[in-house]
């Protein structure tokens, strides 16, 4: 007989569904809606998530096992040596397009690198990593980067910062890093993108309306690019076959945007409210030019305060796989083809019963610690599936926190993280302000 994993029961795929799969849903999958995200962190909803899983692994131990989702049975994985399994089997046999998955990002990009298989995968995959220079640590235009987001944090000013503003100043970062200065004003794309990303929330399984006007948008770009953009880089690189290099562009614009600028907003409302680890990040940048590629990939600490802020809270809190065919894992248990593996980086991030620093801000982790060889943390996700940007993200977001934090004192207001208590699990980035 097949041996099977637990499996949880009824009620626990009740509470599954309710405090997790839905809160997720209602808050959008791919583009966040202002209000139910605001609800989620006051109830501190990540916090109740973190709980209901805590109890089940207590109760079922290291193994996989199943819950139900509404109406289907997943299985939830949350040891490392398992996460190292399924990850590292990315995209086959645990392929990255799970049913809600593709059929939401097909709303605003079906040809995209993270839904893709096969020998379509490999070529995209291909394509992005010498685009994004994957495989080098510093990208080839670095410098021009630099320079572009010492720009963009002038045009934010001296006063307080929110959260418009900041994700504002990103979008635009982002439009000038793929496309060039030609594109810094062009706000239309974005909300392009914004409306295409609402409609995939819905998940309906095709294009949506606008979808290729958008592509054409995009096209006007790459069709006259401007040199020292990404853009000039894709007219250099081969593009696979069957494959419009505007529809792999859109999962960087999205990236660069909303997920850099949520990830370094926190890291900006952590610093302030953490005196040693800024001063820390201080002592770095005195040694340093930031007004260069190499004075700015140099700075590592702020680097691991990114990474250690993307642990904290995730912007992606659960994603999944799905099984290509039968897997037999380590244990000997089957998965049968065609089921879908979770991961919830909300539990993993900061499984109290593994990670010594769970709920602190711990950026020395990342610097001289094994935080960047634990496959616990996947922000960025793992294997051969790791996102071929990461590299880049953080590169862009030591730029423009070290440019904020040049000669500034950050104030964080509208929460509290205390370095001596538990952080929490939610930070709402419609409620705070961060004064200069």
């Amino acid at each position: 007989m097949t041996k099977d994993f637990p499996h949880a029961s009824v009620l626990e795929g009740v509470r599954f569904t309710a405090q997790i799969g839905v809160p997720n849903v209602i808050q959008g999958l791919f583009n966040k809606r202002e209000l139910p995200s605001r609800v989620a962190s006051g109830v501190s909803a990540d916090f109740l998530g973190y709980k209901l899983i805590e109890g089940m692994v207590r109760s079922y131990g290291d193994t996989p096992f199943y819950v139900r989702v509404v109406a289907d049975e997943a299985l939830l994985i949350h040891h490392p040596d398992d996460l190292e399994f399924v990850l590292g089997g990315s995209p086959d046999p645990f392929a990255s397009d799970p049913e809600p998955k593709r059929k939401g990002m097909s709303a605003f990009q079906p040809d995209a690198l993270t839904i893709s298989r096969g020998d379509v995968w490999a070529a995209r995959r291909q394509f992005a990593e010498a685009v994004l220079d994957t495989d080098k640590p510093v990208h080839r235009l670095a410098q021009s980067f630099v320079d572009a987001a010492a720009q963009v944090v002038a045009g934010l000013g001296a006063g307080a910062l929110q959260w418009s503003e900041w994700n504002a100043a990103f979008q635009r970062l982002t439009r000038v890093v793929v496309f060039g200065s030609k594109a810094a004003d062009d706000t239309r794309l974005t909300e392009q993108l914004g409306e295409l990303m609402s409609a995939g929330n819905s998940m309906p399984g095709e294009p949506a309306a606008g979808y290729a006007e958008f592509i054409s948008h995009i096209e006007s770009y790459l069709h006259d690019p401007e040199a020292g953009s990404l853009a000039a880089l894709i007219a250099q690189t081969t593009c696979p076959v069957d494959t419009n290099p505007a529809t792999q562009v859109v999962h960087w614009l999205f990236a660069m945007g909303d997920t850099l600028a949520a990830n370094t907003f926190r890291t900006l409302a952590v610093l302030s409210t953490h005196p040693e680890q800024l001063n820390e990040v201080r002592a770095e940048m005195a040694r340093v030019d930031i007004s260069t590629a190499e004075g700015v990939a140099s700075l590592t600490y702020l680097g691991g305060c990114i990474l250690d802020t993307m642990r904290l809270w995730p912007t992606t809190g659960l994603f999944g796989r799905v099984s290509t065919r039968d897997i037999e894992f380590p244990s000997g248990a089957v998965l049968p083809a065609g089921k879908q593996v979770l991961i919830y980086n909300v539990f993993n991030h900061r499984n109290r019963a593994r990670i010594p620093y769970a709920d602190k801000f711990s950026p020395g982790e990342w610097v001289s610690g094994n935080a960047s060889s634990d496959w616990s943390y996947n922000f960025f996700s793992h294997g051969p599936q790791v996102c071929p940007g990461a590299g880049l993200s953080v590169f862009l977001g030591q730029a423009v926190l070290a440019h904020v934090l040049n000669d500034t004192t950050p104030v964080l207001r509208g929460a509290t993280l205390d370095p001596h208590k538990s952080l929490p699990h939610n930070v709402d980035l419609y409620g705070i302000t961060i004064e200069r």
